[in-house]
């Protein structure tokens, strides 16, 4: 089974003594984002140098990212092969599955605003002794836009009933219910808890800061003034920031939403910033995976 909780969003800030947990999650979720976003080629095998390589355009020692590509290679997200002196890694065929999900949300056009006021549902119930098996099972839900109303009743303004019979299936929980409906009766203390859940707050905050980071860059990759090596960090970065500002977002109707909410705005900038560096960032990474190693 694939470990991908790295679609969870990061947390703020490391409590003491984890920025080394903290720097290995970093270095995981950013060569996951780069073979996501750049890894086109029939998905082939790709040198262990040139990974190393490319994790050193954001200044991962190298012996940190051979150690990188250990740790995803056993969770099941990489495989390892060895042709004489030559190792390679490839995405494993659920961790690309993974990943494709995760971009569909991630570079979606348009926000899922318009609704047919039907929810979808989840009740579930897992062994109280199956951290991980329940740690799973939220982060997926979560970046389905589901929230919990109680600790294992979990709802969503969205039609996700395939998807999150999917992802049950894929996990082997069989012990839940999932139900679309209309008749939703949210009595005042539920949505009172629902709104809460949501904390529409921290969205607001958490858009506002990202238009705030990324404005001077999307007037510069509009203006053709970033160079290709800068492009390749500087997209990255800019996905794994969306990434966790859409994993931790429900994606709510608009009915449920402030006027000024600033998704729309920075979910723009994000497009526009993204597609101007795309072929400048793919040109790097291209060169640098392929490029000799000594």
């Amino acid at each position: 089974m694939v470990n991908d909780d790295l679609d969870e969003p990061p947390s703020a800030a490391a409590p003491s003594g984890r920025s080394g947990a903290v720097g290995r999650a970093r270095a995981q979720r950013l060569l996951v984002t780069l073979l996501g976003d750049y890894w086109h080629a029939g998905r082939s095998p790709l040198p262990s140098g040139g990974l190393v390589a490319v994790l050193g355009e954001f200044d991962i020692a190298p012996a940190n990212a051979r150690a990188t590509l250990a740790r995803l290679t056993q969770r099941g997200m990489l495989t390892r092969t060895k042709e004489g002196r030559r190792t390679s890694y490839r995405l494993t065929e659920p961790a690309w599955q993974i990943l494709q999900r995760g971009a569909r949300r991630i570079f979606a056009t348009s926000d899922e605003s318009t609704w047919d006021g039907i929810w979808t549902l989840i009740a579930f119930t897992l062994p109280l002794d199956d951290a991980n098996q329940r740690r799973l099972l939220r982060a997926r839900l979560r970046w389905l836009t589901f929230w919990p109303l109680y600790d294992a009743t979990w709802v969503t303004p969205h039609d996700r009933f395939d998807e999150v019979r999917e992802q049950l299936s894929e996990l082997g929980i069989n012990d839940a219910v999932v139900l679309r409906s209309r008749d939703l009766d949210l009595l005042p203390n539920g949505l009172a808890r629902l709104e809460a859940a949501w904390r529409i707050d921290e969205l607001v905050a958490g858009y506002q800061t990202f238009l705030d980071r990324y404005r001077e860059l999307a007037r510069r990759a509009v203006a053709g003034q970033v160079p290709s090596a800068e492009a390749l960090i500087q997209r990255t970065e800019l996905v794994n920031d969306w990434r966790a500002l859409v994993g931790a977002d429900p994606d709510l109707p608009a009915r449920f939403l402030p006027p000024s909410f600033p998704r729309p705005e920075a979910r723009a900038m994000f497009l526009t910033i993204s597609e101007a560096l795309a072929p400048l960032a793919q040109k790097r990474f291209e060169h640098l995976v392929h490029a000799p190693t000594g």
